[in-house]
């Protein structure tokens, strides 16, 4: 029997790693020059790490500067952390999450955070902490910070057994370990370690070689220890290349032995033996499983008395054989009996437990009898609530309802408007004659009447959507369509649109692009043959009302039955006042209304606000 050694999961500390920030000052250039030293420190003198810590700290608050005053957050909580100072490295770290930071320092105070718990123990909150900085850091394009996140999360993983996903974090992180060969290697042991549970063996193989090429690299003769260790095992079990498994073994008891490590020791003698079992050369494997009797214990005991009985079987020693038996029959029975023991004593703590439960349930029951009483007494007034909270949601879903019908009513009125404001014949019009100027090759007036057309699109299509809009968008939303309609009418008539000094147009609002129609009404049917016809606008205010009066000298309203038909169609009276009683309704303080003066010498609208 061969015991396969695991090598210890490590979890990550982000020792707020140097992001080269630009900076135009020496301060700022200063701060990341202390932490990178802070960085590099500690692991070697932690007080030095944390004298460049606290010295960026101050330079940091000094300039008032969020980004490297959480960088220096970040590395003082590395710090504490390995001091295991978790508190005040806990306030640090959420005194960065109220800021608003880059991704890659607020995934950093995460992970952080995932590690205090870690070294709490508090595994299922590590691993909550250390997936939510893994989401952040994803989006920061950083595989130097994220790979210590797969790993931890990986770790976490392996130590609660979920070895699926265990080795879809190394794996994750595995290939972005690439700039540090200290970190690689040790995924790379991590990997090969959950590859043989799940008796992946070419994945093993493959992963525990390369570990072991960077191991000699990086001279890290603890970690080949292990993989040593392992990779005799492996050949010994399941490749049965029991030469292979030897050598492995020998190599690791040397570095066992160079490193002092003489508690794990046992293992690997155990393994050789087994391997020369395996082999058939008993002597050599009976010298070897002498080796790991020196203090061994437990488990790796009996497993040696089992080797050792095997050994002397294949030596026909029998007597010997049947010693080591009958010692590892006794050792399984001490144990069995020491497992027995536990049981007993975890049954003996259910039993009182249980027995101090039934005290507590018979306690209860008495309550609930009380209980009861008191509860009938109440049923009614509960009956009553119940009645009162029924119709207290259908309330409020009845008007959420209406609001809902309200809303639906406004997104409704402001597409019928948006059709008023955009008449499709007129904007084909004013598209063939922008493009009889092209053709012409005028390029001022093409480039004009442009300009006009693209204002007048944008204005209706950015603010169609909002209730209010100033007096100056407005005004150049009138400017923009008269121009247009100008050019379509070939110059027919003239306009003016004036502001008043008592208007402020930046901040004086009115209904969006309400006095649109009006103009259309005076363009089209107004000044309907008329040869030198006029439109004047004119924004003022009077005792705190916001006046606009548009006023033309075309045929009235009177002129004939037909056109005052059209009037009324082309104005669209019927959507502007539900878009006046709508905004008067749902606007506080609102209130909107229109007054129409008509002769045969002209027409005047006058619509008055008050301040929006």
């Amino acid at each position: 029997m061969k015991i396969f050694y695991r090598i210890l999961i490590s979890v990550f500390v982000i020792n707020s790693l140097n992001l080269n920030a630009q900076s135009d000052t020496d301060n700022s250039l200063e701060i990341e020059k202390s932490l990178s030293l802070s960085k590099t420190y500690l692991h070697k003198n932690i007080d030095s790490s944390l004298y460049y810590c606290d010295k960026a700290l101050k330079l940091s608050k000094s300039i008032n500067n969020d980004s490297l005053l959480a960088k220096s957050h970040l590395q003082k909580s590395s710090i504490l952390i390995f001091k295991k100072g978790f508190s005040e490295a806990d306030s640090l770290l959420q005194n960065n999450l109220t800021k608003v930071l880059p991704n890659h320092i607020k995934g950093q105070t995460w992970h952080n955070l995932g590690t205090i718990q870690y070294y709490k123990q508090d595994f299922e909150k590590a691993l909550n902490l250390y997936l939510k900085a893994a989401k952040i850091l994803e989006n920061s394009n950083n595989s130097k910070l994220l790979v210590n996140t797969y790993a931890n999360i990986g770790s976490i993983n392996a130590s609660l057994k979920h070895f699926e996903k265990a080795l879809s974090y190394f794996e994750k992180a595995l290939p972005l370990s690439d700039f540090n060969e200290s970190i690689r290697l040790q995924i790379l042991v991590n990997l090969s370690t959950i590859y043989y549970d799940q008796k992946l063996f070419k994945k093993y193989l493959t992963s525990a070689t390369e570990a072991e090429k960077l191991a000699k690299k990086v001279n890290s003769k603890r970690v080949l220890s292990v993989i040593y260790s392992n990779l005799s095992n492996y050949y010994a079990e399941e490749g049965a290349e029991y030469d292979k498994a030897i050598s492995y073994g020998k190599k690791g008891i040397e570095l066992k032995k160079e490193l002092n490590n003489l508690h794990t020791l046992g293992y690997t003698y155990n393994n050789l033996g087994y391997s020369y079992l395996k082999k058939k050369e008993h002597r050599k494997a009976i010298t070897y499983l002498d080796s790991a009797m020196l203090g061994a214990q437990g488990v790796l005991k009996s497993y040696i008395f089992n080797n050792l009985k095997e050994s002397y079987i294949g030596l026909k020693d029998y007597k010997k054989a049947i010693y080591y038996a009958d010692l590892k029959d006794g050792l399984k029975d001490s144990i069995t009996n020491a497992q027995q023991k536990e049981k007993v004593a975890k049954l003996t703590e259910q039993f009182e437990s249980e027995k101090k439960q039934q005290q507590i349930d018979i306690l209860d029951t008495k309550n609930e009898l009380q209980a009861l009483t008191i509860s009938q007494q109440k049923y009614l007034l509960m009956v009553l609530l119940a009645f009162g909270l029924f119709f207290l949601v259908l309330g409020y879903f009845g008007f959420k309802n209406y609001k809902t019908k309200q809303q639906l009513d406004t997104v409704l009125l402001r597409q019928k408007l948006r059709k008023t404001q955009l008449n499709p014949h007129f904007l084909f019009n004013a598209l063939q004659s922008i493009q009889n100027f092209i053709h012409k090759n005028d390029k001022e007036k093409s480039g004009s009447y442009l300009a006009s057309y693209s204002k007048l699109i944008r204005l209706v299509l950015e603010k169609s959507d909002e209730n209010f809009i100033t007096v100056e968008d407005d005004k150049l939303a009138l400017e923009s369509y008269l121009n247009l309609q100008e050019l379509n009418h070939n110059s027919s008539f003239v306009y003016t649109i004036n502001i008043e000094d008592s208007v402020d147009e930046d901040f004086d609002r009115l209904p969006t692009l309400i006095t649109q129609p009006f103009v259309e009404n005076a363009v089209l049917h107004g000044l309907k043959n008329i040869a030198d016809g006029s439109i004047n606008v004119r924004y003022y205010k009077k005792n705190g009302f916001l006046y606009v009066s548009i006023t033309d000298n075309g045929n009235g309203f009177e002129t004939s039955k037909e056109d005052s038909k059209t009037l009324h169609k082309s104005m669209s009276m019927g959507i502007i006042k539900e878009q006046l009683k709508n905004l008067n309704r749902t606007s506080k303080s609102f209130n909107g209304d229109i007054h129409i003066e008509s002769s045969s010498t002209g027409t005047q609208v006058t619509l008055s606000f008050t301040a929006a």
